[in-house]
């Protein structure tokens, strides 16, 4: 065998790869993964995204654009977690405060968990404390007029019952609940993010791709359903895209620090942008009003 035919058999054939070239779309997928935990690592640091908000300013020469986040219910947990944990801390240290603690803890979970199930909006919000501010003002004219003990004998039995706070099962409750609480952070890092510029709406979805809607017509209103969620959210609230029949086209519920970035984001959403090539290599940038 001639040393020219040893070098052709060598030779991989048409189609295969090489080790190499094998390993090249794996290590490729690795570095991607890093980037990606090292950007959702970042976003965590910087409050979700809210130091960009709070330092951001607009670049001369370039579109305006805001980057909001939209948060499953998961994220309205972070007041029990951290309550957990941090009323826990106080208890193993200054056990004379577990009743104290007790009931601290309990106020965090009724108002969750009355978060989770139910849309309270300012209006309901009024009403309902309109109506126990009547009863308890019944309730006291009853006590102090013909002796009748109503709402009084409701919370004298309640404060004897005494709910010590556990330090053991509040914390193993809280680490129960920060690992959904890290999915669901981990979800709206990939997707729940919103891209808004004058001309159009960006929504990225890890390992999908994008969606870029064209703003054309549309007008942007925010709503803000439930209250409590609003303060959990810290700012919370939903943003709706309405056509010109007044017909909701596009919801996206839960926008993080909505109340806060909305000024912002209604710059960007009351503009228009485009873009004329008066030369090769020389686009001039033109905004309008929407």
């Amino acid at each position: 065998m001639t040393l020219q035919n040893q070098v052709v058999s060598a030779a991989p054939a048409h189609g295969e790869q090489t080790p190499a070239q094998l390993h090249e779309p794996f290590l490729g997928g690795v570095v991607r993964s890093l980037k990606r935990l090292g950007g959702f690592v970042i976003w965590l640091g910087t409050g979700f995204g809210l130091l960009g908000h709070l330092v951001g300013r607009r670049a001369r020469g370039r579109i305006d654009e805001i980057v909001v986040y939209s948060v499953p219910r998961s994220f309205f947990l972070w007041a029990l977690i951290l309550s957990g944990f941090v009323l826990a801390a106080i208890v193993r240290h200054e056990p004379q405060m577990a009743v104290v603690c007790g009931w601290i803890y309990l106020w965090v979970l009724l108002y969750t968990f009355v978060t989770l199930l139910f849309d309270v909006d300012t209006l309901k919000f009024l009403l309902w404390a309109g109506i126990f501010t009547l009863v308890w003002l019944a309730s006291k004219y009853l006590e102090d007029v013909r002796d009748l003990y109503l709402l009084s004998g409701v919370f004298d039995h309640l404060r004897s019952l005494r709910p010590a706070l556990d330090p053991g099962f509040a914390a193993v409750v809280s680490w129960l609940l920060l690992f959904p609480w890290i999915g669901g952070l981990f979800h709206s890092f990939s997707r729940g993010r919103k891209t808004f510029s004058p001309n159009s709406i960006e929504e990225w979805f890890l390992g999908e791709g994008r969606e870029i809607i064209d703003r054309a017509g549309l007008k942007f209103r925010s709503r803000y359903r439930d209250l409590f969620e609003s303060i959990l959210g810290l700012g919370a609230g939903d943003l709706e895209a309405v056509d010109a029949n007044q017909n909701v086209v596009k919801r996206w519920e839960s926008i993080l620090f909505l109340f806060f970035v909305w000024r912002r984001l209604d710059h960007v959403l009351h503009q228009r942008a485009a873009v004329m090539d008066t030369a090769p290599g020389d686009p001039v940038e033109v905004r309008a009003a929407s």
